[in-house]
């Protein structure tokens, strides 16, 4: 599949408009209440960029390289989970000390009941 960049339309004066094209890879899954998953970056271009789309009310927490954890307690705490986030970048690789592997996106509905998920990628320009 060839990966196609996210450009955005012009609207009649010529400014931006929301409108991307389909997006290149297309990932949906629904899960269960405390259901996790987790998208494999591919590695045709060298940055993405993801596109969420969550079942209304859903409480979906996002990480990116790491699992996704709901919050615990009633006090502020640091995370690298984001809860339904709308857009993000990300390389298609990630370099540690023991290596280059693919990024990853890992999902967990903390919500009581089922959620819908859906991941668009674009080609980053």
């Amino acid at each position: 599949m060839t990966a196609k960049p996210l450009v955005f339309g012009r609207d009649a004066q010529g400014y931006n408009a929301f409108a991307p094209p389909p997006a290149s890879y297309s990932f949906s899954a629904t899960l269960a209440s405390s259901g996790n998953a987790t998208i494999t970056l591919p590695g045709d271009v060298a940055r993405w960029i993801i596109a969420f789309s969550f079942t209304p009310g859903s409480s979906i927490w996002v990480a990116f390289n790491t699992n996704a954890a709901a919050p615990v307690g009633a006090t502020f705490a640091a995370t690298s989970s984001e809860l339904n986030p709308g857009a993000r970048i990300l390389p298609s690789t990630i370099t540690t000390s023991s290596g280059t592997s693919a990024n990853t996106i890992n999902l967990l509905n903390s919500g009581t009941g089922s959620a819908s998920i859906w991941v668009g990628l674009y080609a980053s320009p």
